[in-house]
This record gives C-alpha cells, structure tokens and sequence, in this order.
C-alpha cells in the first residue's frame, strides 16, 4: 500500500513539474514572439525641386505659366523597437508625393507623382522611449517616377517614367495619446533623388534628378 501511495505521490509530482515546464516554455516563447512592432501613417504637404533635364524642362514649363511643384505625400512605415534598443526603431516602409496637376501653355496640362519603398530608422535621443518626445529619422528606397504633359487640344500625351534610388533624412516630434498607446507625429522630411529613365524626343537612360520637402502630419501605433 505504501508503495502504490508512493508511486501515486510521484506520478503527480512529476506530472506537476512537466506541466510546470510547458507553461514556463510557452510564456518564454510567448514573450519571445511579441516583438514591440510600431505603425506609423502619415499625410502631408511638399513642394519638388528639379536638376538636370527635368530643371530645363521646369524654366521652359515656368515660361508657358505653369505653377509650382506642391502637392500631397503619404508615408505608411512599420518599425521595431524593443525597449532595450532606448528609442531606436528600425523598419521598412512606403512614402509617395502626387503633385498638383498645372495649368498652362496652350492648353497644356503638366502632372507628376513618384514614390520610394525602403528601409530606415527613427530614433528618439532624450526620451530613450520610441514614440514620445524629439526624433531623428532616416531611410534609403528604390522607387519610380511618372510625368506627363497633356496636350488637350490634340489629346496627346508626352510621357516620362524612371527608376532609381531616394535618401531621406528628417526630423520630428511625437506627443503620446490614449494612455500611450498612440502618437500624434509631425515631421519635417527632406529628400533626394537619383532616378534613371526616358524622355520624349531625347532619348533613354536619361537622368531625373530631384529633392523634396515636406511637412507632414500623422498617427503612430
């Protein structure tokens, strides 16, 4: 009898020890698979500066009445920041600018809009927390460019699309809201660009060469 009890009192204790392990093991696994993964979406308002072909085609578009290159902007990026990195994220995301469409010429309508997805990084120096207080931000992308001028009198078109690289550097400031657990963001970004692509009546590989700023206005999460 005291065996069998014995042998009962060692099933359960085992038994106890080994359900004891797995809840153990799935908290570590549990905590080891939420990494803090940040949302940040984002509008705003920027203005594009040409060089190269695109500048000589901008002085001959500012000649025929044209307006200025503003327009809208939309980012969405995602970023990790574990709290041991003390306000360092690093992500990948989307930004494009669409621009206004301009009027002038004869009859001639004058639009552009390009986008970049990369990688990057948002760090908040003072605060150390990701999400709240100052931030530096930076990213690299590959994206594409599209311009068209319309001619509505004849109902043709001159076309231009390139591809190429976009480097970002901005800065910003992220007030906590709803206990903390959202951001309202605004940034101040500046970018530049190095895109290759052809152009009507001059030929391919053409450089379109550009730099953006913007103001932008968003929510994290």
């Amino acid at each position: 009898m005291r065996i069998k009890t014995g042998l009962l009192l060692l099933s359960t204790t085992l038994a106890i020890l080994a359900n004891t392990s797995t809840l153990k093991a799935q908290g570590t696994e549990s905590k080891l698979s939420k990494l803090p993964i940040y949302g940040n979406i984002s509008i705003g308002y920027g203005n594009t500066f040409f060089s190269g072909t695109l500048a000589e085609k901008e002085t001959i578009n500012d000649d025929r009445g044209y307006g200025r290159n503003q327009g809208n902007t939309l980012t969405t990026w995602f970023y990790v920041a574990p709290v041991r990195w003390k306000g360092l994220g690093i992500g990948t995301g989307v930004k494009g600018f669409f621009a206004t469409p301009n009027n002038g010429g004869t009859n001639e309508t004058y639009l552009f809009n390009y986008y970049h997805v990369g990688i990057g990084g948002k760090y908040y120096p003072f605060s150390r927390v990701f999400n709240k207080g100052f931030c530096l931000k930076s990213s690299f992308g590959i994206g594409q460019m599209t311009e068209k001028t319309k001619f509505n009198n004849t109902l043709t078109y001159e076309h231009q699309f390139a591809i190429g690289t976009t480097l970002l550097a901005g800065l910003g400031y992220s007030v906590p809201v709803f206990k903390g657990k959202s951001a309202l963001n605004i940034d101040f970004d500046y970018e530049v660009s190095n895109r290759r692509g052809d152009v009507t009546g001059i030929g391919e590989n053409q450089s379109f060469n550009n730099s953006h700023i913007s103001l932008n206005i968003g929510l994290g999460f």
